[in-house]
């Protein structure tokens, strides 16, 4: 690096352009499109499934809709609406607003649509199905450290273990899921690498 700099000198170039301190882009910035959207359990598995998702602070309410899934398109129309809790999180990267549902009083062994968004910015429709309410086999993938190199490694596993097993019930991660747990930046890869799997 200095032999290129003295070169650069020795040429009457500036190197008011290597003076500056190296920034990390925000390459993950939250926006008012929902990302980041996660299934989980708050409740019982059979009747009841939550849901978390990231937007920018410009969203002042959020939602969540859910209806039964059919091969209908008009899921609108039979849509039952959640009002998401918010929580403000400042990141090492930005500011973004964490949103929350728990969707109640479903029914057992049933594959439902559900959507997130504002009103008027939605996310996809996505799919899940709740557990039986009797005994009954399941499957899951458990999963390791992810951890590093998340864009381009942890793509590769989640990728190859989901088209393996795409009936899995859950995932199950064990280990770290990143290295740094205040970086934004590889939460931004994990779930990236992720994608609507999760």
């Amino acid at each position: 690096m200095k032999a290129f700099i003295h070169l650069l000198l020795g040429l009457g170039l500036s190197t008011a352009l290597f003076a500056q301190e190296e920034v990390e882009i925000d390459v993950y910035p939250p926006s008012q499109i929902p990302d980041r959207i996660m299934l989980t359990w708050e409740t019982e598995p059979h009747n009841s499934q939550s849901v978390t998702w990231r937007t920018s602070t410009v969203v002042e309410k959020a939602y969540a809709q859910i209806c039964v899934a059919t091969a209908t398109p008009d899921l609108e129309d039979r849509a039952v609406v959640y009002k998401a809790s918010s929580t403000k999180l400042v990141s090492d990267q930005n500011i973004a607003l964490y949103h929350s549902v728990n969707f109640t009083e479903l029914l057992p062994n049933t594959t439902y649509a559900y959507r997130v968004g504002d009103s008027a910015v939605w996310s996809e429709w996505l799919h899940f199905t709740t557990a039986s309410e009797e005994q009954a086999p399941f499957s899951f993938i458990y999963f390791g450290d992810a951890q590093n190199d998340l864009k381009s490694r942890w793509s590769r596993t989640i990728r190859g273990a989901y088209s393996k097993m795409p009936d899995a019930d859950f995932l199950l991660h064990a280990g770290d899921l990143v290295n740094r747990p205040n970086s934004d930046h590889e939460w931004g890869e994990w779930f990236y690498a992720g994608g609507w799997i999760y």
